[in-house]
């Protein structure tokens, strides 16, 4: 990658090699994120030209910085985070429909700079991991049209344990933290579990897991740990900091939308809002079909009983 001609350029992965880590790129065109997932946009873009070349486009990590540094960017506006399952991807789909907003949605670009990174045998300083994050974060609001005025990232569930260290990067901007009733999320889980919900397959270490004492548990088990976990690390860190605001599906997807725009004060135009009030009537991973909401659950048991106080107590600091 060369300085000039990176618009609509951004970095989308990290190539983990034997000697070395490439920063993988994808040109966009005029393609805008409005898919439920960043990686959902990648994977349309791959058929550009620019895109379909054998030699793909690819810089050192001291290149990304290096580029990054004139880039036009949108700064953040917000960061989501969430206990997953929970909302926060219609959130973001509800404001990617204003073409004012950059809305990101779980890049796996920055799950490598966050957790790969550090979970890799490289030995890279504290700094430098900073700067690589700082560098993606900004190409990834890069401002590529004249009325994108907002940038909002919403991260992966686990990267709740990164969380003071974003507020370090970014301690002006707003943190949003999603969360829902724990029975609703277990029995989501259950149903079609996601990739942190199954022992494994994240580092044990970063919820503060053994591994060996981890894959013994069973699936509810292993799902209720990781929750605990997520619901004590909000709450440590809005009992701390008063720049974030607090989500609970239970108090409806509308209602939390408009709590959250008016905290970020995001004035949203009429036909904007038309649209989001059709669009919830879809699926948020799946916008083609109409949403029905699957209200069986389990209930709780003892051993989870835990879990249920944290969320109460998380509801107490609303």
């Amino acid at each position: 990658m060369e300085q000039q001609g990176i618009k609509n350029w951004i970095p989308f992965k990290l190539d983990f090699r034997e000697n070395s880590i490439l920063c993988k790129w994808v040109h966009l065109a005029d393609k805008q994120f409005i898919e439920p997932f960043f990686q959902d946009t990648v994977s349309i873009c791959s058929v550009f030209e620019e895109n379909k070349k054998i030699y793909k486009s690819a810089s050192t990590l001291e290149g990304l910085i290096t580029l990054a540094e004139s880039l036009p960017e949108v700064k953040p506006t917000a960061f989501v985070f969430h206990v997953s399952r929970c909302g926060s991807t219609l959130l973001s789909q509800l404001l990617a429909l204003d073409s004012q907003n950059v809305v990101i949605s779980e890049a796996p670009i920055l799950d490598d700079v966050l957790r790969e990174l550090r979970f890799s045998n490289e030995n890279f300083t504290d700094r430098c991991l900073d700067e690589v994050f700082k560098a993606v974060v900004k190409f990834l609001g890069q401002k590529r049209t004249e009325i994108q005025n907002h940038f909002i990232v919403k991260l992966d569930s686990w990267h709740i344990f990164y969380v003071d260290i974003l507020r370090k990067l970014y301690p002006d901007v707003p943190f949003v933290f999603s969360y829902r009733q724990p029975d609703e999320v277990i029995n989501s889980h259950l149903k079609e579990r996601g990739m942190h919900m199954v022992a494994g397959l994240i580092q044990p270490e970063l919820f503060g897991f053994e591994f060996q004492k981890s894959i013994e548990l069973s699936p509810a088990e292993f799902i209720t740990k990781v929750l605990e976990r997520y619901f004590e690390e909000i709450h440590a860190f809005v009992k701390k900091d008063s720049n974030c605001v607090l989500l609970d599906y239970g108090d409806g997807v509308w209602q939390n939308f408009e709590k959250m725009c008016g905290y970020l004060k995001l004035e949203l135009p009429k036909e904007v809002k038309l649209k989001a009030q059709e669009r919830l009537k879809y699926h948020s991973k799946r916008p083609s079909l109409t949403f029905d909401e699957d209200k069986v659950v389990r209930e709780l048991d003892n051993s989870q009983q835990k879990l249920m106080e944290l969320f109460d107590r998380l509801n107490d600091c609303k």
